[in-house]
Parts: C-alpha cells; structure tokens; sequence
C-alpha cells in the first residue's frame, strides 16, 4: 500500500503520518508549508520566529517524504488571515497545486482534509485511486445550523456561501471519512452518509507526559480548570455565566489557551477567573493534576483533545453533549451536560464541590479510561481502518 496524505496545516496528522511511514505506506506528505524544511535556520531565527515555524512541523522523521510550498504560504499570509481569504487563496492554491502532482506519483490511496482538497480528491478519482477525507469537524450543514449560536452574521454567511459549497464538492470526489468521535459520525449518518463508508478513529494522548495525579484529596474552592482556544465555540460565554450562577465561594476558575474571539467575555466576567495565554507541556500537565473539576461546555467540538489529557492526569471533566471526547466521559470519569445550558453546568459543578468522595472517585476512573486512548493504539486502529478502504489485492 502507497499513501499520499496532503493537508494545508499539520493539525492531527502527525500521528497518522507516523503509522504510515512505520509501516512502510507513506509515499509524500503534501503541505502548504512545513517547519521540518527550515530546521537548519533555527540558530539564525529569532526565538519567537523559531517557535512559530515549529509549530507547522510533524516528528523529524517525516521529513524526506515532506514536499511543500513556501512561495504560496507567503502569499497567503501577505492576503491576510481571515477565514474566506484563506479559503479562496492559499487553501485553494495548495489544493490545485497537489492535484497537479498527482500524476506523477505512485500511490494507491490519497487522505485529505476539508477546505483544501475538492481539486486533489477528483483527480485522485481520475486516476483511479482511493479516496479518504480524515474530518476534522462533522457535517457542515451541522456546522452551520450550530454556528448559529457562536458565529457572527458575517461569519455565518461565509460558512453557508464560500466554506460549504467546497466541502460539499469534495464529498462527491470522496470514498470514505473517518471521523474523530460518535458526534462526528452521527452527524455525517444523519446528512445521508453511507455508514459503510464511514470509520471512527478517535485521537490519542500522551500517556507519558499526562500521568495521573496521586492526591485525591482538596480543600477550599473547588479548583475549575478549561484548557483550549478562549472563542465563543469553546463555550466560554457558557462557563463564565455558570461561574456568575454559583454561591459565592463555591470555585475558582482558571482559563489556558490562546486568544480568538472571547476577549469582550472576560472583561464583562472580570474578577471571576484567572487567565494564562499559554503554558508549555509540562507546565500544562501540571494544571491538569492540581485541578479538581476539568470543564469544557464547548457548543461544538468533534473531539476536544484537551478533555482526554486532563482525565489521564486523573482530573474528572464535565464536557457538553458537542463534545466528541464525550466519548470518553461516558465511559466513567466525567459528567456530560447539554450545550448551552449555563444552569445545568452550575449544577452539575455545585454536586462535585458537595460531594469530595465522588469528585476523587471519578478522577481515578478518568486517568483508567484515559489509558484506553494512546496514540499507539491510534496508529493501530488507523492502519487497520485503512486496509478496509482497499480492495484485498491492493493490501499489504
């Protein structure tokens, strides 16, 4: 088996591209820029520069299989970062740009990812090869109807008019999805999708830097944690008004991630919380196992990797039912509650600050069912997903 896996970014393909190239499958990995290329400038790049180029790199062992185009990123960070910008410039430059590769490699499967492969995946299909778009979302129509909650007006019509027409065309080019979490899949079924052309394959963790807490024990305020992008989807607006609901006393909330587009949220929830833009690994973990409670009330999220790393520092989560890791939750170590419900949140926190025995109950539960999600379990299940999507002639 011969695969090409093209994605503009590098998002979760790290650890699908390490299962490839382990078992001898990978043939090119197509980005529309990749730090690997620039290893050899990092004693002559500013820090912050450095650390930014990182960012866009996959393990050094892939890069001899990685082919990608610098001019193009350039150009598109120079047309500015918006989402519709992206789309129709860099995203669409990338995306014409492999399809035109395509005849000239040896492959028998192509794995893509939205925004940026309806060109590639239909001349995939010209050639004959397989086609499997690795989502990382759900359905877009789902996407919409649900953005409607978090999306500006504008946003909104870019989602409906540029974003969705893209992804629908792709579809049609597509053999096979596989999808992060049963939100996911669901939500692919309910918009017609075949469920024989469908896989789930959730995302693992880091088993040996997220390693469970020893000391159930707390006193004081029950210590809240969120971990992710600080924006309306994550369900911020949600958190800081169940915080506004709860007895005085009650908890102390601290909020890890980057900045999108909930600053306007914490100003007016000023005093209700404690805000860190960023904190490395290790750092991290250590959030995690201080923590009581891990909350993330996200309005839609097809996984949340986030979840999964504080239950296997032994930190039992409340996740909305948007959440993909709900998976996980549900399986012991965490409570799920319905999306946008302030109230409901409030009062599944106020149970696990009145109730130590169950709070320290379900974290050990948690860490066990974390243990269920590492990432070699991940590149086992996506290796074995993969030999379906082939007839049993091209299998290895």
């Amino acid at each position: 088996m011969k695969v090409i896996v093209a994605h503009s970014d590098r998002q979760h393909c790290n650890h699908l591209l390490l299962a490839l190239a382990q078992r001898g499958w990978l043939e090119r990995f197509y980005t529309l820029f990749s730090g690997n290329k620039f290893a050899a400038w990092q004693g002559f790049l500013p820090k912050s520069t450095w650390n930014q180029l990182r960012k866009r790199a996959v393990d050094d062992s892939l890069t001899p299989f990685i082919e990608h185009y610098p001019t193009l990123f350039l150009a598109d960070r120079l047309l500015g970062k918006s989402i519709a910008n992206k789309v129709r410039y860099g995203y669409e430059w990338f995306d014409r740009a492999v399809a035109k590769r395509l005849k000239y490699c040896h492959f028998d499967l192509i794995i893509t990812y939205e925004n940026a492969n309806r060109h590639t995946l239909r001349a995939a299909k010209a050639l004959g090869k397989t086609t499997v778009l690795d989502l990382a979302q759900i359905h877009h129509n789902d996407i919409a109807e649900y953005g409607r909650e978090f999306l500006t007006p504008a946003e909104w019509r870019i989602e409906a008019n540029i974003i969705n027409p893209r992804k629908e065309e792709a579809l049609a080019h597509t053999d096979y999805v596989l999808t992060l979490s049963r939100f996911a899949a669901d939500s692919m079924l309910r918009h017609g999708w075949p469920a024989e052309r469908l896989f789930t394959v959730p995302l693992g963790v880091d088993t040996a830097r997220f390693q469970a807490k020893t000391d159930y024990c707390r006193s004081g305020p029950l210590r809240l944690l969120f971990v992710g992008t600080i924006m309306r989807r994550k369900g911020v607006s949600v958190l800081l008004e169940a915080m506004r609901q709860l007895p005085p006393g009650t908890a102390e909330l601290t909020l890890i991630g980057p900045m999108a587009d909930a600053q306007d949220l914490l100003r007016a929830h000023a005093g209700r919380f404690r805000y860190l833009p960023f904190l490395h690994h290790e750092a991290l973990a250590e959030h995690y196992r201080q923590a009581d409670l891990f909350v993330f009330p996200s309005l839609l999220d097809s996984w949340a990797q986030t979840v999964v790393e504080a239950m296997a520092c032994g930190t039992p989560a409340i996740v909305s039912d948007r959440t993909g890791a709900r998976d996980a939750v549900e399986q012991g170590g965490g409570w799920v509650v319905p999306a946008n419900d302030p109230q409901a949140l409030a009062e599944a926190i106020l149970r696990c600050a009145d109730d130590p025995d169950l709070l320290a109950n379900a974290g050990q539960q948690a860490a066990r069912v974390a243990k269920r999600y590492s990432w070699t379990d991940y590149q086992e299940r996506i290796a074995e997903v993969l030999c379906k999507t082939l007839s049993p002639d091209q299998r290895p």
